[in-house]
C-alpha cells in the first residue's frame, strides 16, 4: 500500500547525500535530506526542481548541490510543495514532484473515489502519475483491423504530486489476448485544466470522464493502425524496436522474462519471438550486423513483417509482460511510431507478398542480394 504526504519546505533546506561512483569516480546522489529525514529522489524529482528554478543538471558538474541550492534561495524566498510517497508497510519514503503551494492538486485518496465510480480498468501509480484506462461514451463499438477486432478506449493519467497538468491518450484495445495500444504522442493526446489554488479539480476529471470524445483523433489513430497494416517494416524500424526490447531486459522492466540475453545465456524468449517475427535479417542481407548498414538504407530495406506486427509485440509486452516503468517505456515508444510515416508506407499495395519486394525489383540473371549491393 501507498500514501502521499504533502510538505512545504525551503530549497536550501534539501540536503542531498551522495557517495563516489566507483566507475567514474564522481559523486552519486544516493538520497535527499528532507526536515532530516534521508528520501530516495525520483526522476520527477529533478526534472520538477529543474523546471521549477530553470537550470539543469549539468550545473552540479561545476558546483555542489549545497552551493547551488544556497544560491537559489538568496533570489527565491517562497516555498516548496514536496510530495512524499510512502511505503506503508516498509515505511520507506520516495521524493517525487516539487510545485508551487498555490498551484491546484489532484488527492490521491479523491482520484481513486472517482475512478471506482466511473469503473475505471487497469489502475497504476508508477512516480506520482495514476494512469487508468476508460470506455469512451460513444464509438465504443468494435471494429476489425486486419482481420482482428478492436474497440476504441482512452487512457487518463493524472498526477498527484503537483507537477503537470492530466492528460488523455487514446487508446485501442485489440480483443484477441486483451492488448492496449495507447498513442503515447502529442498527436493523441489531450490537457486538461485544473484551475487555480483551491478549485475544486475534481470537476474537470469527471467532466472528462463523463463525456469525452474525439471522433477524428479516434479515426486517425485507427487509420494509422491500417496503415500499418499495409506497410512491410523496415529494417530501422525493426532495429529500433530490437535495441529497445533489449533494453527493457537489460533494465529487468520485463517482469515474466529473465535477463538471459543480458548474462550470456540462452536468448530470451522474447527476443527469440523478434527474431521469429522480423526473419534472420543477417543472413538475408549477407551481413554480420544489421547497424552495418547505413540509417538511410535500413529505412529502404524490409523485413519479413509489417508494421502492424512490431505494434502488436510491443504492446503484447507492455499489457502482459512489463513492469509499469517498462509498459510506460512500450507505449511510449508504440506512440512514436505511430504518430509518424512509416518508412515503407503502403508498400504492401505494391508487394503483397515479402519475396515480391525484391522479385519484382531482380535484374536479368541477379538475385535479390546482387541487387541490393547495387541499390546501395
Amino acid at each position: 500500500m501507498k500514501r502521499f504526504e504533502y510538505r512545504l519546505a525551503k530549497v536550501n533546506e534539501l540536503a542531498v547525500v551522495t557517495e563516489e561512483d566507483t566507475r567514474n569516480g564522481r559523486p552519486s546522489v544516493t538520497a535527499v535530506t528532507l526536515q532530516d529525514e534521508p528520501l530516495a529522489p525520483s526522476e520527477r524529482f529533478w526534472t520538477s526542481l529543474y523546471a521549477r528554478y530553470g537550470f539543469s543538471g549539468s550545473f552540479f558538474k561545476y558546483f555542489t548541490h549545497a552551493e547551488v541550492f544556497g544560491r537559489i534561495s538568496t533570489h527565491e524566498s517562497d516555498s516548496l510543495r514536496v510530495c512524499v510517497e510512502r511505503d506503508t508497510d516498509t515505511g520507506e519514503g520516495k521524493l517525487l514532484a516539487v510545485s508551487s503551494p498555490g498551484k491546484p492538486l489532484v488527492r490521491y485518496d479523491d482520484l481513486l473515489d472517482t475512478l471506482g465510480r466511473y469503473r475505471a480498468a487497469n489502475i497504476t501509480c508508477v512516480d506520482g502519475v495514476i494512469e487508468s484506462t476508460h470506455t469512451p461514451r460513444a464509438g465504443s463499438s468494435p471494429f476489425q483491423i486486419c482481420g482482428d477486432a478492436f474497440s476504441n478506449r482512452f487512457m487518463m493519467a493524472v498526477p498527484i504530486d503537483g507537477y503537470g497538468q492530466p492528460n488523455i491518450y487514446l487508446s485501442l484495445l485489440r480483443h484477441v489476448c486483451s492488448n492496449g495500444a495507447v498513442g503515447y504522442a502529442k498527436a493523441f493526446r489531450s490537457s486538461l485544466a485544473l484551475g487555480r489554488g483551491e478549485d475544486d479539480v475534481n470537476y474537470s476529471i469527471v467532466r472528462a470522464l463523463d463525456g469525452f470524445g474525439n471522433d477524428e483523433g479516434f479515426a486517425a489513430l485507427r487509420q494509422r493502425f491500417e496503415a500499418a497494416g499495409k506497410s512491410w517494416a523496415s529494417v530501422a524500424e525493426a532495429q529500433n524496436l530490437y535495441r529497445h526490447l533489449v533494453k527493457l531486459l537489460y533494465h529487468r522492466q520485463v517482469a515474466s522474462e529473465g535477463a538471459a540475453i543480458v548474462e550470456g545465456g540462452a536468448a530470451s524468449r522474447l527476443i527469440e519471438s523478434f527474431h521469429t517475427m522480423t526473419g534472420d535479417v543477417s543472413k538475408l542481407y549477407g551481413i554480420a550486423n544489421p547497424d552495418a548498414l547505413s540509417v538511410k538504407r535500413q529505412r529502404t530495406l524490409p523485413v519479413s513483417c509489417k508494421v502492424y506486427d512490431l505494434l502488436n509485440l510491443a504492446s503484447e509486452v507492455a499489457t502482459h509482460h512489463a513492469t509499469d516503468h517498462g509498459a510506460r517505456s512500450c507505449q511510449a515508444w508504440l506512440g512514436s511510431i505511430v504518430s509518424g510515416e512509416y518508412d515503407l508506407e503502403n508498400s504492401c499495395d505494391t508487394f503483397g507478398e515479402f519475396q515480391d519486394y525484391f522479385v519484382d525489383r531482380k535484374l536479368d540473371g541477379e538475385t535479390p542480394m546482387e541487387l541490393q549491393r547495387i541499390a546501395g
